[in-house]
């Protein structure tokens, strides 16, 4: 009698993927699922009805993997996943990777181990499709949060970066800024698309390559604190910082302060997220909003249609950002 161990064999795959090829879950490369199909025919090999009838049963959980938690923009981006999932039924195992790669394969395996029905993952760089293949291999739905990951078949909801950027340096330049600095850490913390749209922007406007500042570390106060002391200490110092989050801003805005420059008068300051907090700073910081609740209730929902029916193929959504003009950004005094 033939086996599902003699099809693997004979196409020179694992049973994990003959299974999923039989039962038509989880995802398997074009050239693997043909060589089983292939396999089948050859050996004349017949699924046996009620074994393939058997499906993993549902836990009703889904697993969410964060670099960083404690933050506002990702405390907002939790709550409207929760949220939008408790109310179909599931419920969220929440996993502050720190983005630290070991940290993330040590979640995977208890995220697997716990038979989760599906995963969020905010991917801070491309060594982490591996992780995500694996997922994908074990026939787990993944969402994709912010960053792209090409050629890997997973949903993905993301934002207009590049476009916000652009938009943040635009409007200092329509202020009448001419010595402008950007705040940014690297790729691995910040999306590329919103480095490059900085960048491109400055490039555009002729200003100097140095405007743009990359520190290492987390893109949060601290980061943001320090790098302004360093900027504000040059002479001619910058008439505009933009910093691309608001967590760096707002330390901007307290070095500032620490320098007795007044903000927008001496210094114009904007951010980028539009987290809760920075309609209340004093000035309020003008920003480049990102739908953060929406991010989380798309990757929810996308997760939800997909645990319903695995057959669809990924969705990709890319959200737009918009530019909020508050109180910090002012035209440079003359």
């Amino acid at each position: 009698m033939v086996t599902i161990r003699d099809v693997a064999a004979e196409a020179g795959v694992s049973i994990a993927t003959v299974s999923r090829v039989i039962n038509g879950t989880g995802y398997v490369s074009q050239s693997a699922r043909e060589r089983v199909l292939e396999a089948m025919r050859k050996l004349s090999y017949q699924p046996n009805a009620i074994a393939q009838g058997l499906r993993r049963q549902a836990t009703h959980s889904v697993g969410v993997l964060l670099p960083r938690i404690h933050e506002s923009y990702f405390s907002t981006l939790v709550f409207a996943i929760e949220k939008t999932l408790f109310a179909h039924g599931y419920r969220a195992l929440f996993c502050n990777t720190e983005e630290d790669l070991a940290k993330e394969q040590d979640y995977i395996a208890m995220l697997l181990g716990q038979r989760v029905d599906a995963v969020v993952y905010f991917i801070p760089a491309e060594d982490r499709r591996a992780n995500v293949e694996q997922l994908l291999e074990h026939g787990i739905p993944v969402v994709l949060l912010e960053r792209a990951l090409p050629g890997v078949p997973a949903s993905q909801v993301l934002v207009a970066n590049f476009d916000g950027a652009c938009q943040a340096i635009d409007h200092l330049l329509e202020l009448g800024h001419q010595r402008i600095a950007v705040i940014s850490t690297g790729p691995e913390t910040i999306p590329i698309e919103r480095i490059q749209g900085a960048q491109a922007s400055l490039e555009k406007a002729g200003l100097p390559p140095k405007a743009l500042l990359k520190l290492k570390g987390a893109p949060d106060f601290e980061t943001g604190h320090a790098a302004a002391l360093r900027l504000l200490g040059r002479s001619p110092r910058p008439t505009a910082i933009f910093a691309l989050t608001d967590s760096m801003a707002v330390g901007v805005l307290h070095a500032a302060y620490e320098l007795g420059l007044r903000v927008p008068e001496d210094l114009s300051v904007i951010g980028f997220d539009d987290i809760p907090l920075a309609s209340f700073l004093i000035p309020p910081l003008t920003t480049v909003a990102q739908p953060i609740y929406t991010i989380g209730e798309t990757a929810a929902h996308i997760l939800l249609t997909q645990m319903n029916d695995p057959e669809l193929p990924p969705q990709s959504v890319t959200l737009p950002t918009a530019l909020v003009m508050r109180y910090s950004t002012a035209p440079p005094r003359r």
